[in-house]
């Protein structure tokens, strides 16, 4: 029988042996603040070497109930879903449903998905959720989103090397 699915483990911070989660499959997840419920990916995305990929293999997010493993799918037709991201009473990730792929925001309450961010540029590779805000990188700059407010800034960063092979 084939089961090279990707599997996801916890870990206490003093170490020890690695405990798996109830899960078939997964590749990411992002677990809700009562560590409850883990919004995941089921499977690593395939549009990483396939722009617009619409194939079999489109990765969707789906939220666990971890008590007795129930699975909530996140609306979607053909999309490539990926990076969730779990804030409060929302799921933030990253989709290429509106062409360019941008920053999603799923709510639990209202089972709703909207559109969290304008992108009328390029690309979002990669994002991250800290305390209230996400950072993501969109063509070698990164940009901060604040999720209370919905804006999102360009960040300004500059570093100051030594470069003493150029003196």
């Amino acid at each position: 029988s084939y089961s090279g699915f990707g599997r996801l483990f916890t870990i206490t911070p003093d170490g020890g042996f690695p405990t798996e989660l109830p899960l078939v499959m997964a590749f990411a997840g992002s677990y809700s603040a009562d560590a409850a419920r883990l919004a995941y990916m089921p499977m690593p995305p395939a549009h990483a070497i396939w722009k617009r990929y619409r194939g079999g293999r489109t990765s969707p997010v789906w939220i666990a109930n971890l008590s007795d493993s129930s699975i909530e799918k996140l609306p979607r037709e053909n999309s490539n879903d990926n990076h969730p991201m779990w804030i409060g009473n929302r799921v933030y990730f990253l989709s290429d449903r509106g062409g360019t792929i941008t920053l999603y925001a799923y709510d639990t309450g209202t089972k709703k998905v909207t559109q969290a961010i304008e992108n009328k540029g390029l690309d979002i590779k990669s994002a991250s959720a800290g305390p209230g805000a996400i950072v993501y990188e969109q063509f070698g700059s990164l940009h901060l989103f604040d999720v209370a407010s919905g804006k999102a800034r360009a960040l300004k960063i500059a570093l100051a090397g030594d470069l003493p092979g150029v003196r």
